[in-house]
């Protein structure tokens, strides 16, 4: 009995796992249906005056006042339905009560209106008689249209016009009265089906709305919980590179100072030591220190870079001075290893508008790479080219082992390798990639990485087309003299 008052009331749902959403969902239906009977003209003024031809105007006035009386009190319900339910949540016994209360006016009115067929019927006028079924019967389209986004008051009042018209057509012996009611029948239930279909348009149409709601509501709510996290993030981020920074001098000043005196006591500035384990004990200190003030100056280079902090201080760059004193610096420790160092320029190199420091570790983080991993006995090609596009191309090729491709995007990560460089002892800190693609970001150009296994690594960073300047003649001569 309790699931057939819900259904009736038509505000909450049986099935109780989608209950918020159907219960915003009825609610919507009620809250329509309340919106027509607020907003909906009594159209007795229209219709009554029509009855003066066949009845008395005494009973004709007080069945358009009380129509009227009971168009008021529909219209004052639905308009405080709409005020309690837009400012607040109903009870489940509010509910009813208000569900109640919409059937029971629209009965209300819909009775009355139908009383006309009583109370204006003329034995033996037929005229006067078919004009009021014919009002009743047209009167079923509008009652369809405004019930039926809440179909507990389209059956009430649908079903008390009804009650009214059947009475009348089945009251008579005549069987084309009862031809007349056999086809209101079938008029009412194409009304029925009709009012069912425009219950499911309507009900569709306020889902959608709901879960379009619901969809917005958590967009919000992601949103906010991704600027607040996106916060947390930046503030650790600074808090991280100014750590960094003020750690900067501590690390760097004991470190120059573990530097200079390694060096001062290898060099026996003041006296031969008189254990040569000491001199080579002082040797690895240096170098000790020389290495870790190197992946100091990486981490904090890098730092900067990922915070958004790393300035750029741009001139005109030589690239073939730049390229050759890269070479003179990798040379020794390629020649160690059986490796050559070559260029691949299609002719003089152009002069950019760059941070020089920055163009200058770029090359020689590539070239350290491709020295460290390229096999005994091979080459390493240092290239500069022109793109279609007319922006600048720099790189180093090698004809080392190559990296798998399901590797490619983890070297390029922060501390990154690739199995090749896990496996060899020495190797570094996985940062050199990290810094040439920061440092090729930061000037607007671009870090592309290929490679295939057993065949080479070729890496490039490209430049814009606004950073490229014609070569002076200073940089041309020197390249001349370099290459002849």
């Amino acid at each position: 009995m309790s699931k057939v008052l819900n259904w009736w009331a038509g505000l909450w749902p049986v099935d109780e796992r989608r209950a918020p959403v159907v219960q915003q969902l009825m609610r919507q239906l009620a809250t329509t249906h309340a919106e027509g009977y607020k907003q909906n003209l009594p159209t007795v003024y229209v219709i009554a005056p029509t009855f003066l031809f066949w009845s008395e105007w005494q009973i004709i006035l007080g069945w358009a006042v009380v129509l009227t009386l009971a168009q008021v009190v529909n219209s004052a319900n639905a308009r405080a339905f709409l005020k309690v339910s837009e400012h607040s949540i109903l009870a489940v016994q509010q509910k009813r009560r208000w569900a109640v209360r919409l059937v029971l006016c629209s009965v209300l009115y819909s009775g009355i209106w139908a009383s006309c067929i009583v109370l204006f019927w003329a034995d033996g006028i037929l005229l006067n008689n078919f004009y009021l079924l014919a009002v009743i019967a047209i009167s079923l389209a509008p009652i369809t249209l405004l019930n039926s986004a809440y179909l507990p008051t389209f059956f009430g009042a649908a079903g008390i016009n009804s009650v009214f018209m059947l009475t009348s057509l089945l009251g008579h012996p005549d069987p084309v009265y009862w031809g007349m009611a056999v086809a209101y029948c079938m008029f009412f239930l194409s009304m029925a089906a009709h009012a069912v279909r425009i219950n499911r348009s309507a009900r569709a149409m306020i889902e959608m709305s709901i879960e379009k709601t619901e969809l917005i509501e958590a967009l919000s709510q992601a949103k906010k919980k991704s600027d607040e996290a996106r916060a947390t993030a930046e503030d650790a981020s600074r808090a991280k590179s100014q750590f960094l920074a003020n750690m900067s001098h501590e690390l760097r000043t004991p470190l120059n100072a573990i530097i200079g005196f390694s060096e001062v006591i290898s060099r026996e500035v003041f006296g031969p030591l008189e254990n040569e384990k000491y001199l080579q004990y002082t040797g690895d200190i240096h170098s000790s220190g020389r290495h870790l003030l190197a992946l100091i100056n990486d981490i904090l280079d890098l730092s900067k870079i990922e915070a958004g902090q790393y300035s750029i201080f741009e001139e005109r760059v030589d690239l073939s001075g730049v390229a050759e004193d890269c070479r003179k610096l990798l040379e020794l420790r390629a020649s160690v290893n059986d490796i050559r160092i070559e260029r691949q320029f299609s002719g003089s190199l152009p002069d950019l508008h760059a941070d020089k420091r920055a163009v200058r570790q770029i090359w020689l983080n590539l070239l350290t790479n491709a020295v460290k991993f390229a096999p005994s006995g091979s080459r390493v090609h240092i290239v500069a080219d022109y793109e279609a596009d007319g922006s600048f191309c720099i790189g180093v090729r090698d004809e080392g082992p190559g990296i798998a491709e399901d590797e490619l995007e983890k070297v390029l990560e922060t501390f990154g390798q690739g199995k090749e460089g896990v496996s060899r002892p020495g190797s570094g800190t996985g940062l050199g990639l990290s810094i040439v693609k920061g440092l090729a970001e930061a000037h607007g150009g671009l870090f592309t990485l290929e490679s295939k296994l057993g065949v080479g690594t070729h890496a490039s960073v490209i430049f814009p087309r606004d950073r490229v300047l014609l070569a002076s003649p200073d940089s041309i001569n020197r390249l001349s003299k370099a290459y002849p």
